[in-house]
C-alpha cells in the first residue's frame, strides 16, 4: 500500500475534527435561532458569536484545513442553517489572505454572520422561487436589505461592528458595478466588507443544496463563474485573490490524475494553485493523502490533475471521509 501520508485517522487528528464539529454546530445553532428572537424583541447573543467567531480566527491562523472542509459537510444542516456560517468561514479566510488584522477579522466576522438577518423573514414561497420572479417577488427581496439595516441600527448592543454589520446587510446585493439593489444613486462604491462578503456567499450558493438549485456546481466550475461576474457583479481584484486562496480546484473537487486515480482535493497549495493535497480515494486500499506538488528523482510531477468529475453524479460525498 503507498507509504504517503494517510487521510486523518490519529488520536489528535479526530480531536480537531471534534472541535471543528462543535464549533459549527454551536453556530448554525445561534444563527438558526436569530429570526426568533429578533421577532421576539429579546435580541441576538452578540457575546457567544464573537467568542465562537475567535475560535475561528484562531484555526485560520493556525491554516486548519478541517475548518474549510466542515464548510461542505451539508449532510446534517440544510442551507438555510449552514449558508451564513459557510460565508463566515470563508469570509474570515479570505479576509486573513488580505492580512487583514485579528481585530479586523473579529468585525469581519460578526459583519459576515449577521449582514443576511432579515432574509429568514422572506416568504418561503419567494426565497425558493424556480424561474423568474414577478415585481412583488422582487420588491419582497428588496425589502429585506432595508430591513436588515434598520434592524440591526434597532440593536440595544449597538457598536460599530453592528454597524458596519448594518452597512453589509444594505449593500450585498447592489453588485460591485451597483447594478443591483437597493437602488443608492448617490454612493460611489460598496463598502470593503461588503465585496468580501459578496464573494463568499457567491461560492456559497453556487456550490450549496438549495430548494431553487436546478443541480449543485462542482467547485471548479463555480470558481469559473465567478470569473465571469468579475468586474460586474464582483470585485474582480477580491475574485483573484479568492481564487489564488481556494485555488483552481478548491476543497471538494473531485479530479482524476495522469496515474488513473480519483481524489478529492482536500486543501489547496499555498503557493501553486493548480497543485493541492488530494485525497485518494479507491475500492482497493485506504484513502490516503497525496500532495501534487511531490516530484520524483527526474523532477517530474509524481501526480497531475488531468480533468475533474462530478462528485454528486458519482454520489461521493466529500464530508463522509472527514467527518463521519
Amino acid at each position: 500500500m503507498n507509504t504517503e501520508a494517510q487521510a486523518n485517522t490519529s488520536g489528535s487528528d479526530f480531536g480537531v475534527r471534534e472541535r471543528v464539529m462543535v464549533l459549527y454546530a454551536n453556530l448554525v445553532s445561534l444563527i438558526a435561532a436569530m429570526p426568533e428572537k429578533v421577532s421576539a424583541g429579546s435580541g441576538i447573543e452578540i457575546k457567544k458569536l464573537r467568542k465562537l467567531i475567535q475560535h475561528i480566527i484562531d484555526m485560520v491562523v493556525d491554516n486548519e484545513p478541517l475548518l474549510l472542509a466542515m464548510a461542505l459537510n451539508r449532510s446534517k444542516y440544510g442551507y438555510a442553517a449552514s449558508h451564513t456560517v459557510n460565508v463566515c468561514i470563508l469570509s474570515v479566510k479570505l479576509g486573513h489572505r488580505l492580512d487583514l488584522t485579528k481585530k479586523e477579522l473579529a468585525e469581519l466576522g460578526l459583519v459576515s454572520l449577521l449582514y443576511d438577518i432579515c432574509l429568514p423573514f422572506v416568504a418561503a414561497e419567494v426565497r425558493d422561487k424556480q424561474g423568474a420572479y414577478e415585481d412583488e417577488d422582487w420588491r419582497s427581496m428588496e425589502r429585506h436589505t432595508v430591513q436588515g439595516f434598520r434592524t440591526l441600527f434597532g440593536l440595544k448592543d449597538l457598536d460599530e461592528r453592528i454597524m458596519r454589520a448594518a452597512i453589509v446587510a444594505f449593500e450585498h446585493h447592489m453588485r460591485y458595478d451597483l447594478s443591483g439593489y437597493p437602488k443608492a444613486p448617490h454612493l460611489p462604491s460598496q463598502d470593503f466588507y461588503t465585496r468580501i462578503v459578496a464573494i463568499c456567499e457567491w461560492y456559497d450558493a453556487l456550490t450549496s443544496s438549495r430548494a431553487h438549485a436546478k443541480k449543485d456546481r462542482t467547485p471548479d466550475l463555480a470558481v469559473k463563474i465567478m470569473l465571469e461576474k468579475s468586474g460586474m457583479e464582483l470585485d474582480p481584484a477580491l475574485v483573484k485573490v479568492f481564487i489564488s486562496m481556494m485555488g483552481i480546484y478548491p476543497v471538494g473537487s473531485l479530479v482524476v490524475l495522469d496515474s488513473g486515480e480519483i481524489g478529492m482535493v482536500a486543501q489547496p497549495h499555498g503557493v501553486l494553485i493548480k497543485r493541492p493535497r488530494v485525497l485518494i480515494i479507491s475500492d482497493k486500499v485506504k484513502p490516503f493523502m497525496a500532495d501534487l506538488s511531490k516530484r520524483g528523482e527526474d523532477g517530474r510531477y509524481l501526480r497531475t490533475v488531468n480533468k475533474t468529475l462530478d462528485p454528486n453524479e458519482y454520489r461521493i460525498d466529500y464530508a463522509s471521509y472527514f467527518f463521519s
